[in-house]
């Protein structure tokens, strides 16, 4: 028996490793050689056990070209290199690719040791997994279990921690995962992953994707993490470059028991004010990591946005400056562009100005009356006439405008929208709803309001006292003429309150009809009866008749809660009846 093994029956403890180096998506060989670099890292640290990410040859996230045989050949040349890189160690390493099984591509995990292949073990899930991935097939029972060749070594999909768990008292379990970060999943991954070491009796090492994987639709942390007896031993700094942990264990003294845990709590971030603020922090650093992660696949020199002096445009240019710090590359590389319209009020254009100078990036001021004025004459539309074209003329040439100027000077134009702007489909078609890359389109208004609050102080007195004005102002697209150069059109007044629309479209996408989104609203918020269903009537309306934005919407990342289509699938030509029906009965119910 090996000297491993000997350990695992002795008192001496056990290392388990778990590392998540960062990946070129698509590139199994470079990958290769990060997981060869990982293995000599753990073989440093003397390690007996090491556990790599979920389809980490690969990447979790390439989608459909999974399946090509030019990259499952490619996966195996890798797996082939990496195998050999243990020829002269005692150490097990897990490592997991996309496999040809009983005719399907499958994830799969390898165990390798000794310059040995000792198995590659299939996902048993039977759903698609969340990056597009083939669905498992069908499988005998005797084939679903995760044990190994290995006596008293397991190895597993870290999906699995969120279930009950078979008690394996004694047993050491490998956890490659491709759980995607958003702003309450450190603490949900983290107690989950305690709480299986607990229930299963087994010590567990877990890696999750790193963040080198795609920001299409997710953001990825890296996070690893080791635990035991419900504990965790030692974890790795969610959005490390190079994630890796190790910690000792004895395995005569693991044992399973049924541990305390809290309830998962409802909302989009907690209700305990200190998990609240460490929410919208992470929400924001995932932000930042997402955006940092396309700017430097596509090259970009710096970012430009279009600032309003609202709360959304607020956040993305905060978002643009802790990505262009991390970068290295400097404030100045981002433009913020004020483009002031027939309803710009002072108020929201002096604190544009001000925002982008308090922050140190460059401020351009580009007015989009004449050229819209152009565009009326063109068409034949009246400017007395304030209809739709009025409105969505300015919006479609401000687009035109951050287009442009990222396509002259080499930057990224980051979209500002956010997702009940989405849901409700209040953007502009070919206007606001387009840019290269949207960072708060899964935020919604009331947490961008807060996330604004938490992390403004961080960015100096200057900036955080114009932001605390900008907080202060009403919501409004200023497409309509001021009056007496107040703000004439706003947005809550004429859809209602967005606390009750991001409630609604919360609890909506957790499967409430519209008779319980209007008993929960009454029950938690501050509202009369008649406001709630009339702005739920609103919510019902627009949701369902704008979808066919939401199908063309610019990629983002899913980091607090997305209606994009890569997660929520939805026609755009569907008939909303059933639902509005139900609508109709409250009134009747009110009678």
């Amino acid at each position: 028996m090996s000297e491993c093994m000997l350990a695992t029956q002795s008192d001496a403890p056990v290392r388990l490793a778990a590392a998540s180096p960062e990946i070129v998506l698509g590139d199994p060989k470079t990958n290769a050689a990060a997981a060869i670099s990982a293995i000599r890292r753990a073989e440093k640290a003397e390690a007996d056990y090491l556990v790599l990410p979920e389809l980490f040859l690969c990447g979790a996230t390439l989608g459909s070209l999974m399946e090509h045989p030019l990259m499952l050949n490619a996966c195996r040349e890798a797996l082939g290199a990496v195998a050999e890189a243990t020829k002269h160690t005692w150490l097990f390493v897990s490592i997991g690719l996309p496999y040809m099984v009983d005719g399907r591509v499958r994830s799969c995990i390898a165990l390798l040791r000794g310059g040995r292949i000792y198995a590659v073990i299939p996902a048993s899930r039977g759903a698609a997994n969340p990056f597009g991935f083939a669905p498992a097939v069908p499988r005998g029972a005797a084939s679903l279990s995760t044990l190994t060749p290995i006596p008293r070594l397991s190895v597993g999909f870290a999906g699995q921690i969120f279930a009950k768990g078979e008690p394996r008292e004694g047993h050491i379990m490998l956890l490659s995962g491709a759980i995607n970060a958003t702003a309450k999943s450190y603490g949900a991954v983290r107690s989950s992953l305690a709480a299986y070491s607990a229930r299963t009796g087994m010590a567990a090492a877990m890696a999750l994707p790193s963040r080198g994987e795609s920001t299409t639709s997710f953001v990825f942390d890296g996070y690893c993490a080791i635990a035991a007896n419900g504990e965790i031993l030692a974890e790795s700094e969610p959005l490390s470059r190079d994630a890796f942990v190790y910690a000792d264990v004895c395995i005569d003294k693991l044992s399973a028991f049924e541990p305390f845990t809290e309830a998962e709590e409802e909302g989009y971030v907690s209700n305990d004010p200190d998990k609240a603020q460490a929410q919208l922090r992470r929400l924001f650093a995932l932000q930042r990591a997402a955006l940092v992660r396309r700017a430097e696949h596509i090259h970009a020199k710096g970012f430009v946005i279009g600032v309003s002096g609202g709360l959304d445009s607020a956040l993305a240019l905060l978002v643009a400056c802790a990505a262009a710090d991390e970068m290295g590359i400097g404030r100045g590389m981002i433009t913020g562009v004020s483009m002031p319209g027939f309803g710009t009020t002072s108020r929201t254009k002096n604190n544009s100005r001000a925002l982008v100078e308090a922050l140190g990036c460059k401020y351009r001021e580009i007015s989009v009356a004449a050229a819209c004025r152009e565009h009326f004459a063109n068409i034949g539309h009246d400017e007395a006439n304030h209809n739709s074209v009025y409105e969505n003329a300015q919006a479609r040439e401000r687009t035109k405008i951050l287009l442009s100027i990222a396509n002259e000077e080499g930057l990224l134009d980051v979209g500002t929208g956010d997702l009940s702007e989405a849901a409700l489909g209040w953007t502009t078609f070919g206007g606001d709803h387009l840019a290269q890359y949207g960072v708060n389109a899964s935020v919604p208004k009331t947490i961008i309001r807060r996330v604004v609050a938490a992390v403004g102080a961080d960015f100096g007195a200057d900036a955080d006292a114009i932001l605390r004005d900008i907080l202060a102002t009403p919501v409004s697209p200023e497409l309509l003429p001021a009056n007496g150069g107040e703000i004439s059109q706003k947005t809550e007044e004429l859809v209602g309150s967005y606390e009750l629309h991001d409630l609604f479209l919360y609890y909506f996408l957790k499967g409430k009809g519209p008779k319980e989104l209007y008993d929960i609203a009454l029950g938690t918020l501050d509202f009369g009866e008649e406001e709630v269903y009339r702005t739920l009537g609103t919510f019902l309306r627009r949701f369902f008749s704008q979808q066919f934005k939401r199908n063309c919407a610019p990629e983002a990342p899913l980091v607090c809660l997305s209606i994009a289509p890569s997660v929520w699938n939805m026609p755009s030509d569907m008939a909303s009846a059933a639902f509005m029906a139900e609508y109709e009965r409250i009134k009747r119910r009110q009678s």
